[in-house]
């Protein structure tokens, strides 16, 4: 019997970040409730999770204007395949995880069908201040991460339920102390007294295109400053490491690189990461790595923005979560034209020959956890979704009540004919 049955779960997310946030609030929800079934729109860890995937969407979490353009037809193919298996069989609630556009899009369609939308991680309140009414009138409830986020979008609509859960990276993650630096090294077969610099050119295609050979020649001013510097690169999940290797593989830094899945190991053995803009920045901060963010978005992009900032849509030109966090320029930030390989290295070069100033960033960076930490952010969101899930059932019933209890028209009667 239908009523059975339970509960039925969609998730959305668009890219690596997202994806990871789909897996491990899946795997909390099935911890809870091993009837429920899930399906969604996500990558490899969602599916591993658990979650019947229907559109992979790795390729749709992008930033930016033209960058957006260039993903739309996978955006509108992927809109439609999940709008025909909500029509099929219409989940009890839906997570809707980042992937900004996309989602909200989507969490529009899902409530004027009665269902439940949930955003986790919605859209960005430093680029989307400006829309933050509509944004969260199209979510029944949000889940937010970052004070500023709760307090813009608590405001911004008294029909949706705003709660603030903290960043589930903050429940996980603490400052490397000097053991567990020493041990990522010699893990990573490092030596132990030198310079050691983290390279992390993303996690998205476009970016790793873009980022990773101004790092190698960011890598090499290093190496030619620092002689006795050694580096780090880090491939994220989903990302080609052999073709990484083998571009750094040409390289006069290649002897003194070592090259890693994920990024979590380079931030605990370096004493300095480039790494580009994102939860990489974030994940930094926690870990207590000192940093310089990088980032070239597309010169349509590029002036989107500032005529956002000329219109007073957008504060300041910052992307690093670090400085969005803080509310200060904690971390350097190297972007648009300024991202060439000698800033980058000077940069880097000032901070590694600089003790002080690596120290007032680890004190800067050690203030953000207490912002972020909630204690246990993917399991009260999960428990927030099965509720959501009940209301959800209750609504289909309802609705299915009210249709059953209209009068049925009478057929038509056609008299016969005399």
């Amino acid at each position: 019997m239908e009523s059975d049955r339970g509960p039925r779960i969609f998730i959305s997310a668009g890219e690596l970040s997202g994806d990871l946030v789909g897996a491990r609030l899946t795997a909390a929800v099935l911890r809870r409730d091993g009837g429920a079934s899930v399906w969604g729109a996500g990558g490899r860890a969602m599916a591993d999770a658990g979650v019947a995937i229907e559109s992979h969407t790795g390729d749709i979490g992008v930033v930016g204007v033209t960058e957006t353009l260039s993903a739309a037809p996978s955006v509108v193919r992927a809109l439609r395949r999940i709008r025909r298996r909500i029509r099929r069989e219409p989940p009890d609630a839906a997570v809707l995880i980042g992937n900004d556009v996309f989602n909200v899009l989507l969490a529009r369609r899902l409530r004027a069908r009665g269902i439940p939308a949930l955003a986790y991680f919605p859209p960005q309140v430093w680029l989307w201040r400006s829309l933050a009414r509509p944004i969260a009138r199209s979510f029944d409830a949000i889940f937010t991460s970052f004070p500023e986020e709760h307090a813009v979008y608590a405001q911004a609509s008294d029909r949706t339920r705003v709660s603030f859960v903290g960043h589930y990276l903050a429940d996980d993650l603490s400052p490397a102390t000097p053991a567990e630096r020493a041990a990522a090294r010699a893990q990573l077969e490092l030596p132990q007294d030198v310079p050691v610099v983290g390279l992390l050119p993303g996690s998205r295609t476009h970016e790793v295109r873009v980022l990773s050979p101004v790092f190698f020649d960011a890598a090499e001013r290093l190496l030619a400053a620092h002689d006795n510097a050694w580096f780090v690169l880090a491939a994220a999940p989903g990302v080609d490491r052999d073709a990484l290797a083998r571009a750094s593989g040409r390289r006069s830094i290649a002897s003194r690189m070592r090259i890693v899945t994920g990024g979590h190991s380079a931030m605990r053995a370096a004493d300095l990461l480039l790494l580009a803009s994102g939860t990489a920045s974030l994940e930094a901060a926690l870990v207590g790595t000192p940093m310089v963010i990088a980032y070239r978005l597309s010169a349509a992009t590029h002036l989107v923005i500032r005529a956002a900032m000329a219109l007073g849509l957008i504060d300041a030109y910052v992307v690093g979560l670090p400085n969005l966090i803080t509310g200060r320029s904690v971390v350097p930030e190297v972007l648009q034209r300024r991202l060439t390989a000698a800033t980058l290295a000077d940069e880097a070069s000032a901070l590694l020959v600089s003790p002080d100033r690596l120290a007032r960033m680890r004190a800067d960076l050690a203030t953000i956890a207490h912002q972020l930490r909630a204690g246990r952010s993917v399991d009260d969101v999960a428990d927030a979704v099965l509720a959501w899930a009940d209301e959800g059932r209750r609504r289909a019933a309802a609705r299915c009540s009210r249709w059953t209890s209209q009068p049925r028209r009478q057929p038509l009667r056609v008299p016969e004919a005399k």
